[in-house]
């Protein structure tokens, strides 16, 4: 058995299909089925089922194809290891990011390229839990910022910073003219607000469910920046992180705070436990702790 056999085998699981395998593969259909039917008599058991309906996973199969898929997933992150071992002070950091992240990293960066001139800076947005952890273990980025309280014992979460959460509004909104703003006056409003799997929408929500009062959701969107158009156009309200709030807000809106104790989130730094990383990508994330540090010392 051979890591060329896995990746036969488990491309034909994902594409359900020998002709459509094969093609992919860049082998013939007649090679592929003899190395699976190979495959299969070497660990003396029957891993696929082919029946009218087409091809299934027997018992074996099922566990073989999941052993598999973990191996092969190892073994192409080992050649990424490798690789990033060769490119001393050069290569590529992969960050995965929430959208504020975009409000402070580049006070910090420009230091960190003092250092490292020749290092690619990648960052792409990864929001939700299942993306985040998918994303780590795919060795898809080094690193990423996320406000999800990730239970790993493979990841390290480490908390950078908490912020509260304010609210966003028309400026012609009658909640701008009151004094003090209650989960009861929202409830009476248009919510806009992150869709299902969004930990920002969970934050929310709770905090709605400990000042009793129920949300009237009108909108759900993926991106904090639609958020803010719809309510531009005075389309409802919306609640946002405070390092993003202050940078949304135009002529037509008002930031107001939200009288409850319940609107706060951690945001964090997390990233594999066992990878290797660089000389470069381990001086960014240090960079990037000192940085709440000392922001935080400076803020008390």
């Amino acid at each position: 058995m051979d890591l060329r056999q896995l990746r036969y085998f488990t491309t034909i699981v994902q594409e359900k299909n020998y002709s459509q395998a094969a093609k992919i593969l860049h082998i013939s259909q007649p090679s592929l089925s003899n190395a699976i039917m190979k495959l299969e008599k070497e660990v003396s058991l029957q891993l696929l089922e082919r029946n009218t309906r087409g091809l299934e996973l027997t018992e074996a199969g099922e566990i073989f194809y999941t052993r598999s898929v973990d191996l092969l997933r190892k073994f192409n992150n080992m050649q990424v290891e490798l690789e990033e071992m060769k490119d001393v002070g050069s290569g590529t950091v992969s960050i995965g990011s929430i959208e504020s992240f975009k409000f402070w990293f580049p006070k910090l960066i420009r230091n960190f390229k003092v250092n490292y001139p020749n290092i690619h800076i990648k960052v792409r947005e990864i929001l939700g839990e299942e993306k985040v952890i998918d994303s780590l273990n795919r060795y898809n980025v080094h690193f990423t910022i996320t406000n999800q309280p990730i239970n790993n014992e493979e990841i390290v979460s480490t908390p950078l910073y908490n912020e509260k959460f304010m609210l966003l509004i028309h400026k012609d909104d009658e909640l701008n003219k009151k004094e003090s703003i209650t989960f009861q006056d929202l409830a009476k409003k248009e919510l806009i607000i992150s869709t299902t799997g969004f930990q920002t929408r969970d934050d929310i929500l709770k905090a709605f469910k400990d000042e009793n009062a129920i949300p009237n959701i009108l909108y759900e969107i993926e991106r904090l920046e639609a958020a803010c158009s719809l309510v531009e156009e005075g389309l409802g309200v919306t609640i946002l992180p405070e390092s993003y709030i202050k940078s949304a807000a135009t002529l037509n809106t008002a930031i107001r705070a939200i009288d409850s104790k319940s609107l706060e989130r951690t945001v964090y730094l997390a990233y594999l436990k066992d990878r290797y990383l660089s000389p470069a990508v381990c001086k960014l994330v240090e960079e990037i702790l000192s940085f709440f540090k000392w922001d935080v010392r400076n803020d008390a």
